[in-house]
């Protein structure tokens, strides 16, 4: 037990209890919407831990760069990804269970719940206004 470091092993634990606890959150939560948002707010925060433990215990500036420069890709890239995740289903139609009970019960904020040919067509509409305007 004397090669314990805190300022190396206590990030790593924090962050693989963030990464435990996303793993549960998929397991648990009833729709993809609430995985989405377990596993990327969960695992970037575990990640970020984990790197951070990992550059310390690493005493290296390059070392110490490429894991941040991985973190801050990580950071910018994720949220995103599980963005667009969700606007592909709801586009596709697929209810979120809501708060008063069941899948789809509950106001549609967007209105837009299963509407992705019509989404399309406008997109496809837009494309070939913007393409007439150019010749």
């Amino acid at each position: 037990m004397d090669d314990f470091q805190a300022l190396r092993d206590l990030p790593i634990l924090v962050g693989a209890f963030f990464v435990l606890t996303a793993a549960v959150g998929v397991v648990r939560f009833p729709d993809l919407y609430a995985r989405l948002h377990a596993s990327s707010k969960l695992v970037t925060l575990g990640s970020a831990g984990i790197f951070l433990g990992v550059a310390f215990a690493m005493n290296d500036a390059a070392a110490f760069t490429r894991l941040a420069a991985v973190l801050l890709f990580q950071f910018l890239t994720t949220p995103l990804a599980a963005y667009l995740i969700a606007q592909a289903a709801y586009l596709r139609g697929l209810p979120p269970i809501l708060g008063d009970g069941g899948p789809g019960r509950g106001t549609d904020d967007w209105g837009a719940l299963g509407q992705a040919d019509r989404v399309a067509q406008a997109d496809r509409d837009a494309q070939q206004a913007m393409t007439a305007e150019g010749e």
